[in-house]
């Protein structure tokens, strides 16, 4: 027998040892079982860790399983005479019961050797006892191959009797994070790859049941007449549905499949939904109604509301829902409202309805850092004002709560989960899901400081990528212009409003300062760039001259100037000065994930907006400059005390040259806006950069920070850091000095 085939691991002497238990201690473990329970099978097996906190760390124990015709419970076995209940399965809530792969490609390296399998089941209540998806994957590692099928044998068996739908895919692999392993999806809730078992069949036919070929490598044609579902199922990158009627389907298989398991569409003709503990779907999980039995429907959330101006485009009210016609643009979607209307909205205000999870609270802020977070609930100063975050652990939520008590300031609570899946913040007081953990703390302090009375005023509107779908020209007669906000070598800016409703920052540009016809051609390109922390281009008005280059407005104006104007108070705030950098990495990454180098960046060319969040401007536009201001004696365009070796002797520009920038704007951060390099000229700063001599630590800045500085200014580019690594390093360091 092929094991690698069946999903079996290499066995080792380790483990084997690890597996070996007294048989005394054996014979006592199974008296307690007799005299306690009506056990139907137990032993012992090593148990992988649910993480049902995602991202939380994988472990692997081992346990003493009990199955009863109730439950499949699993204990410690420290002490035989006062052993402990580790967790348990209701037999009800079991979906599925296959093998697994847990190791080879995309597995887990650090798995114990031994012979895997997996029981997918959902929480016993009555609001899941019709779902056919597994909520949760519990990872068993029997110690032989015989061991193994006999737990599936006999799981299945005792769950034969409940009247629970039982799944219809699965998963033999794991998922790691990013993607699972078997099948290479990149959404946790992409279909199962491979067919599940039919438990009836397997269990009334012994050589079914012996044998995991059959019970794992199940065939996904829809014309194999051992498939268990009645339609061909397909997924996408995004972990979307398609589907299509098989032609030809073999008349028992389909008969004998649906006596087991319900229609893949419940009663409102819509998917079954995956959802996640707390109420919150698991991403990526379709949730789509059906116009006919070969199409699924997809249906979205808006999150904000819109208003059109261009024709075209359609209205969105927040909360109504939409029927998706089109998805094939990126930022711009094609819908109809309940009325019929149909129209293009933009991507970033919707949100599809089966994941839409907390986004649909006032109180969620989603990826807000704790120093955003305080400085938001201290503007209102407000007792019991709070938001729930997503943690700086990754897979965790943190609830922020200002009081007054005993002086205004803000607590940050971690919101934990227990053995049975309940949210707490006080171990004595759990729900279900976080929407009912906060509303029992709206009527209960319960251990907080406060009872939660209010969140903040509404989350802020999202710019689009362009002002209107396929809309980057704008006429400028569409623009009203108002105050100047600031003036330099490329000309005058002004607040704007497009079409009286929009705030912009429209750039005016002095002719012959740029290459015009370029820079236009670029500007296709780059308003369909569109992150968080990267300044929204709404588009050129290049028909009239000067050109005028339409962005997002930032009250705030450029992170140089808000740095020096506040340095009395950011100075000694390290917190908000590295998230301030963490922002920027943020954008950065994005920039670099789409092969878009910068060339200029620096703190003059970041720019502030509300709530202290921070965005890249000015992405690319150095290439198309001709001042002289960044011109060295060999001619080449480029900030010289932002500029690494390899610009400074080749010209040569990459995203690890934009890292060197990236590390002297930390500096620039963390000195409050001073000047590199302090008054050095030009040719003194190119000489001090080919020796080596990189810039000090500021005072304010502590020895983690300043060691991810000097990374950046390794004198090798491909020594350096990527912009991914470096957002990964400064939040670990950011989680440290909050520790």
């Amino acid at each position: 027998m092929n094991r690698s085939t069946h999903g079996s691991i290499k066995s080792s002497s380790s483990s084997t040892t690890a597996m070996r238990l007294s048989k005394s201690f054996q014979s006592k473990m199974d008296k307690m079982s007799e005299r306690l329970y009506d056990v139907v099978k137990s032993g012992f097996m090593i148990k992988r860790a649910q993480n049902k906190k995602r991202f939380t760390p994988v472990n692997y124990k081992q346990r003493w399983f009990e199955l009863t015709k109730r439950t499949l419970s699993y204990f410690d076995v420290e002490n035989v005479e006062r052993r402990r209940e580790r967790g348990r399965i209701p037999v009800k809530g079991v979906r599925l019961v296959e093998t697994a792969t847990v190791n080879g490609e995309g597995g887990d390296p650090f798995a114990p050797d031994g012979y895997p399998f997996q029981v997918g089941y959902c929480e016993s209540t009555d609001d899941q006892s019709q779902r056919t998806v597994p909520q949760y994957t519990l990872y068993l590692v029997a110690n032989s191959e015989k061991e193994r099928l006999d737990w599936i044998r006999v799981i299945r068996q005792v769950c034969e009797d409940t009247n629970t739908p039982k799944a219809y895919r699965f998963h033999p692999g794991l998922w790691s994070g990013k993607r699972w392993s078997c099948c290479k999806g990149i959404s946790r809730a992409t279909f199962g790859c491979q067919a599940a078992t039919h438990w009836r069949e397997t269990n009334n036919n012994p050589s079914t049941g012996s044998s995991p070929a059959q019970i794992s490598q199940r065939s996904i044609s829809p014309n194999n007449s051992t498939s268990t579902s009645q339609f061909s199922l397909h997924h996408n990158s995004s972990g979307s549905i398609g589907s299509s009627t098989p032609t030809s389907l073999h008349p028992q298989s389909s008969v004998s499949t649906f006596k087991q398991s319900p229609n893949l569409l419940n009663g409102n003709g819509s998917l079954l939904d995956n959802t996640m503990p707390g109420g919150i779907p698991t991403p990526g999980t379709p949730n789509s109604k059906a116009k006919d039995n070969s199409h699924f429907v997809k249906v979205v959330v808006a999150l904000y509301p819109f208003k059109a101006i261009e024709g075209g485009d359609l209205s969105l009210e927040k909360n109504a829902e939409y029927e998706v016609i089109d998805d094939s643009q990126e930022h711009w979607w094609k819908v109809k409202d309940a009325m019929g209307n149909v129209g293009y909205i933009p991507s970033n205000y919707v949100k599809p309805k089966a994941l839409l999870g907390l986004e649909r609270y006032e109180w969620y802020v989603g990826d807000m850092s704790r120093q955003r977070a305080e400085s938001l609930l201290k503007q209102g100063d407000k007792e019991g004002c709070f938001v729930v975050r997503k943690s700086s652990t990754k897979g965790l939520y943190t609830l922020s709560l200002h009081t007054k008590v005993p002086q205004s300031h803000v607590k940050h609570y971690h919101i934990k989960q227990n053995a049975r899946g309940e949210y707490y913040l006080s171990e004595k007081h759990c729900c279900e899901t976080i929407p009912d953990l906060i509303n029992y703390h709206r009527h209960n302090s319960g251990g907080l400081a406060c009872r939660l009375k209010s969140s903040p005023c509404d989350r802020p509107v999202p710019p689009t990528a362009g002002l209107s779908h396929d809309k980057w020209e704008i006429h400028p007669m569409e623009l009203m212009l108002m105050e100047e906000l600031g003036s330099g070598q490329f000309g005058v800016v002004r607040r704007g409003k497009w079409r009286g409703s929009i705030d912009t920052a429209v750039k005016m540009m002095k002719e012959g300062t740029m290459s015009e016809d370029d820079f236009i051609e670029e500007a296709k390109v780059m308003t369909k760039l569109q992150h968080p922390n990267l300044v929204q281009l709404y588009g050129v008005c290049s028909k009239h001259r000067p050109i005028y280059i339409v962005t997002e407005y930032m009250k705030h104006g450029s992170l140089l100037n808000y740095l020096r104007r506040h340095e009395t108070t950011l100075i000694g705030n390290m917190g908000l000065l590295l998230d301030m950098c963490i922002q920027v990495s943020k954008g950065m990454a994005y920039l670099e994930r789409h092969n878009y180098i910068h060339r200029d960046l620096a703190a003059r060319n970041c720019l502030v907006g509300s709530e202290n969040v921070v965005k890249v401007a000015d992405f690319g536009l150095a290439r198309y400059v001709l001042d002289d201001q960044y011109t060295s004696s060999g001619g080449t365009k480029f900030p010289i005390k932002w500029a690494p070796p390899e610009v400074l002797n080749y010209t040569r520009f990459s995203s690890k040259s934009d890292v060197w920038a990236y590390g002297v704007l930390m500096w620039e951060v963390f000195t409050c806006g001073k000047m590199p390099y302090g008054r050095l000229k030009n040719t003194e700063v190119v000489e001090r950069v080919q020796r080596g001599i990189i810039l000090e630590k500021p005072k304010s800045c502590a020895k983690e920070i300043y060691d991810v500085m000097k990374k950046c200014w390794s004198h090798g580019p491909e020594e350096r850091p990527s912009f991914r690594v470096l957002k990964e390093q400064l939040a670990l360091v950011a989680q440290t000095l909050t520790d």
